[in-house]
């Protein structure tokens, strides 16, 4: 892979060119994550008066043309926290390193705080290890330059999320920080947040805001669970669309509809609501939403609120999702309802990573929590190297549009501040405002 950064009419832009594409970008946001992405420690740095061209290993470059136009924005961190004085540097100008080349720093941690992004939108057993498979979401090959924030097209009675707009720009210029150590709202590209925002203008979207508010769930939150899970794309991903996996139907990628009962509470009409989930019911679009938040409520009453927990048990089955939580317990010695009520402390996400890298190792590795023998035995017979998707949170929030999450759940409305982790709870009551537009 080769990524060119240049920095022309006071904007930097991106190309990165693989063997199977040719993308290029001016968005702040994805520079970042892109360069974020790189290694440390580099093979060798070829330099010359122009340009500098750092090689790391299985055949990554990154060059850096006219770098000297943009020393002084301070693309990256300091170089030498990952180039010390054995990197090879041809073209003798290793006299410059200290001074100039210094600020060309290429590690991990990248700094871009004198470029202000911008952006803006057009217009039913007790383990189920069963894993939800993903879509990725297509982007175009070429990313247009980002609108303005105030080209978005939408109602102007929705001031809910235009003031998440707000909050998600404030975010992405570093006028306001994240704390929390899951980054929010980092993939809000224009292409990104155009389709997310045309969802919830559509009729399809409209109807998604008015079954999570009759249920209780976080639009925001469950929208991005869709994102993830389809890339908004119901039709691509049924019987007979070019997504479809043979497994999961829909915009919610219902796992192997078979007519089981799902019921989940409705707080408009104050009763439950059952509805089956049948592959007739999994087609049609509407119903597949519906369908999800009701299995979403109940997923997220079964971890108190922990929306995180429970996003991660969309995708991995709360079977795993419980095994984890019970060796994160007994490693920091708590008991399993302490690290459910714990929002703050996500230090389980390691194990989540662990089933991932190495299904079958992890399950060998726990066979001892006999408790989970249904979810281990499925593991041990997994026949893929991988298993679900080890950053599924992180891929979620990152499209998030504004700070908080809100939700109800067991009788308390739970607003989650996404960026510090911290949880407000209070009573809900049917006089209660709860609706999110």
């Amino acid at each position: 892979m080769e990524i060119t950064i240049t920095y022309v009419n006071n904007r930097f832009k991106m190309e990165t060119v693989t063997q199977k594409r040719r993308r290029r970008t001016s968005n702040i946001v994805r520079i970042e994550d892109t360069i974020s992405k790189l290694p440390t420690n580099p093979l060798v740095i070829k330099a010359d008066k122009n340009d500098v061209k750092i090689i790391y290993r299985d055949g990554v470059k990154l060059i850096l043309k006219d770098y000297q136009k943009h020393l002084d924005k301070q693309l990256y961190d300091t170089i030498f926290k990952g180039i010390d004085d054995d990197t090879p540097i041809v073209k003798n100008i290793r006299k410059l390193n200290k001074v100039k080349l210094a600020t060309l720093a290429l590690t991990s941690v990248v700094v871009i705080s004198t470029v202000i992004p911008k952006f803006s939108v057009k217009t039913e057993t007790d383990e189920e290890p069963i894993i939800t498979y993903d879509v990725p979401v297509e982007e175009p090959d070429i990313i247009e330059p980002d609108l303005k924030i105030e080209d978005v097209s939408i109602d102007e009675s929705n001031y809910d999320l235009m003031t998440r707009l707000e909050q998600s720009k404030e975010l992405l210029a570093g006028e306001i920080s994240n704390n929390s150590d899951l980054p929010i709202s980092n993939r809000l590209s224009d292409f990104a947040l155009n389709k997310i925002v045309d969802f919830i203008n559509s009729e399809d979207g409209k109807y998604c805001f008015e079954v999570c508010n009759d249920f209780g769930i976080d639009p925001y939150s469950y929208v991005c669970l869709l994102m993830g899970e389809s890339s908004l794309n119901h039709n691509d991903t049924i019987p007979g669309g070019k997504n479809y996996n043979g497994f999961a139907v829909g915009i919610s990628q219902l796992e192997t509809p078979n007519g089981k009962e799902v019921t989940a509470f409705n707080y408009t009409t104050n009763q439950e609501e059952t509805i089956y989930e049948t592959m007739e019911n999994a087609m049609d679009e509407k119903t597949n939403i519906k369908l999800g938040v009701m299995n979403y409520q109940k997923i997220l009453n079964r971890y108190n609120g922990n929306e995180r927990l429970a996003l991660q048990s969309y995708n991995y089955g709360y079977g795993l999702v419980d095994l984890i939580v019970a060796i994160y317990a007994d490693e920091i010695d708590v008991s399993f309802d302490d690290v459910v009520d714990n929002f703050e402390d996500v230090g389980w996400l390691k194990y989540v990573k662990e089933v991932h890298d190495d299904p079958v190792g992890f399950a060998n590795k726990y066979e001892h929590y006999e408790q989970y023998g249904a979810t281990i035995r499925a593991l041990k017979n997994w026949n893929q190297s991988t298993y679900g998707n080890g950053d599924y949170i992180s891929d979620l929030y990152s499209y998030y549009i504004g700070i908080y999450s809100k939700n109800i759940v067991n009788g308390e409305i739970i607003e989650t501040n996404l960026l510090d982790n911290s949880v407000i709870k209070t009573p809900y009551t049917n006089q209660n405002s709860y609706k999110i537009s």
